[in-house]
């Protein structure tokens, strides 16, 4: 037999997805607080709660990439390439220590989160056409 073990309709499955999505962004505030009373609090060195920082980071960049797929919301042929001189150029001053690394890193996390928002956007104008 095939029988599913939750029958919701549209009503209760919503509500379910509104609890999941509130349980979770909980779960990343509840890790943040860990993370950061662990570190500013106990002044426990960085091994002790470097696995808390990467899997936050990891977490949060893979929820604004799906949000950015799933959306389709922001459309990277409409932002203007001057904007994002200006922020990095505003940047540099303040990051002059770990230029290199920082613009690196976050060079690639632009683009990958670009080419998820214009697949995303893609998709989306697919499913209206």
């Amino acid at each position: 037999m095939n029988k599913r073990f939750f029958n919701f309709d549209e009503r209760e499955f919503n509500t379910f997805r509104s609890l999941c999505t509130v349980m979770y962004l909980l779960t990343i505030f509840a890790l943040i607080v860990i993370q950061l009373y662990r570190q500013f609090v106990l002044h426990q060195p960085q091994e002790a709660w470097n696995d808390i920082a990467m899997l936050l980071t990891a977490n949060i960049l893979f929820l604004f990439g799906l949000t950015l797929y799933l959306t389709g919301a922001i459309n990277p042929r409409e932002i203007k390439l001057r904007n994002l001189l200006v922020g990095y150029a505003m940047n540099l001053v303040q990051v002059w220590d770990s230029l290199s690394t920082v613009v690196i890193i976050s060079g690639i996390l632009v683009l990958a989160l670009g080419l998820i928002a214009y697949l995303g956007n893609r998709r989306i104008d697919k499913q209206i056409s």
